[in-house]
């Protein structure tokens, strides 16, 4: 059975479980597939790969493509926070449909 490849790195699960911080500074911060009987198990990747992977997918999620900025840092400031929660509840009284919107 052919099975593709997402990355650029293999190595037998073995040789992973010996000494799987060696392996990922071997892929130099890429991810590495683990395969075992020549079947991909899993991919595993560095922190730093997969805290992007995270924002990247956050982003996505909110519909956009700026990355201008971390999502989990959220500011309010110049916002008149109880008018937006006022708000929010209006919206929840309403029955919104799970439409979510972002405040500048």
């Amino acid at each position: 059975m052919l099975q593709k490849i997402l990355c650029g790195y293999t190595t037998p699960i073995s040789k992973f479980k010996s000494n799987p911080n060696a392996a990922l500074a071997e892929a130099q911060g890429d991810a590495i597939a683990v395969s075992s009987n020549n079947q991909i198990q899993f991919y595993a990747v560095p922190a730093s790969l997969f805290e992007e992977m995270t924002a990247f997918c956050e982003f996505a999620q909110r519909g956009t493509t700026e990355l201008e900025s971390i999502p989990a840092k959220f500011t309010a400031e110049g916002l008149d926070m109880d008018k937006v929660s006022a708000d929010m509840a209006k919206k929840v009284k309403q029955g919104g449909k799970g439409e979510f919107e972002e405040w500048q």
